[in-house]
């Protein structure tokens, strides 16, 4: 598959890694406001000089929209309309309606739209996953999970906790995941209680804390922290707890711990794993090295929709990307009235 970037930035960079490192697959070229930006990134691809040079080159089959959110609806409408595939970066775009409108264009053109929430691919989260369906933690009772950095100085840009662009704060930032990570692993949420914090950092109508409830169609709860205040350093964490166990899925570095009983309150059983190759590779290679290996599975997946298969992972789809942005202005519209607020059918 011949894959066109949109953005040469950071994440621009990490995905080009992986798609030169796939079988069967290509960098046609890369655009970007900044040529010589995009100069750097090409190597021997194409740079081109405008999204329309993109589109009219008939060898681009996928367009990876790696630019601000604010430019997402533009940009993969365009390229939808064009009959070419996108895979946008998270998050989806800064509001609901902007996504409903990518959503309603992917199937109007009959092309594949994801979203890249390759924390999915974490092998942890996999584990996680699997500890789940497996029945292993009897009757699943909550799924809990939070996100959190030091704040402004892990931004390299102002635009990354801008509310026109971005759409929100730590929610929409490294919460975007997590809120993913929690409705993925509970199944689908029917109303949401939030609050938002700004005491911190006080910038123009962003939170830097965001905490949510939500409630599950089928009785399940979730719990999602997400800041910019973690003064600890980057944490990341999700637990699902069942009638008979529970297990947890911890980066970084990256670990998977399970606690399994035969009854409600019986003798524990322990099951670890600490992925020491995982561990090792990003001791020298950094944790690009682990962002790059999901990349390839997901897009290794995405692939798989386009020729008309089934994914054999657990690739997130423009639904699913919605579905993130839905409830974090849930969050918001909560924590402004006070209210549970309820999700909106599905787009």
């Amino acid at each position: 598959m011949n894959f066109a970037i949109i953005g040469a930035g950071a994440i621009a960079r990490l995905r080009k890694t992986a798609i030169d490192a796939m079988t069967g697959s290509e960098v046609t070229g890369i655009f970007d406001l900044d040529p010589d930006r995009a100069r750097s990134l090409a190597a021997s691809a194409r740079v081109y000089g405008a999204l329309d040079d993109v589109l009219a080159d008939d060898r681009v089959e996928t367009v990876v929209i790696c630019t601000p959110p604010n430019t997402h609806e533009e940009i993969a409408v365009a390229a939808l309309q064009a009959a070419r595939n996108v895979i946008v970066e998270k998050p989806m775009a800064p509001s609901p309606e902007a996504c409903k409108r990518m959503i309603a264009a992917a199937r109007a053109a009959g092309r594949v739209l994801t979203v890249g929430f390759n924390h999915r691919y974490f092998p942890a989260i996999k584990d996680l996953r699997a500890s789940i369906a497996s029945g292993r933690l009897g009757e699943l009772s909550h799924v809990r999970g939070y996100t959190g950095h030091g704040g402004l100085a892990e931004f390299k840009a102002e635009w990354m906790y801008s509310k026109d662009v971005m759409g929100g704060g730590a929610l929409l930032d490294n919460g975007i995941h997590m809120i993913d990570l929690v409705h993925y692993l509970m199944g689908p949420v029917e109303d949401v209680y939030g609050l938002t914090q700004d005491r911190t950092w006080q910038l123009d109508r962003v939170e830097d804390n965001g905490m949510a409830l939500l409630r599950g169609r089928n009785g399940t709860v979730g719990s999602i922290g997400a800041s910019w205040t973690e003064w600890k350093g980057y944490h990341f964490y999700v637990e699902a707890y069942g009638s008979k166990g529970m297990a947890r899925a911890y980066y970084a570095p990256m670990s998977f711990m399970e606690v399994t009983m035969d009854r409600p309150g019986g003798a524990r059983r322990k099951r670890r794993n600490f992925y020491l190759p995982l561990i090792f590779a990003e001791k020298f290679r950094g944790w690009q090295s682990t962002a790059v290996r999901t990349l390839v599975d997901e897009m290794t997946d995405f692939m798989a929709l386009c020729a008309g298969h089934p994914a054999a992972g657990p690739i997130a789809s423009a639904e699913d990307g919605f579905r993130a942005i839905e409830i974090a202005h849930a969050v918001y519209a909560s924590a402004e009235s006070g209210h549970r607020v309820t999700l909106d059918v599905a787009p």
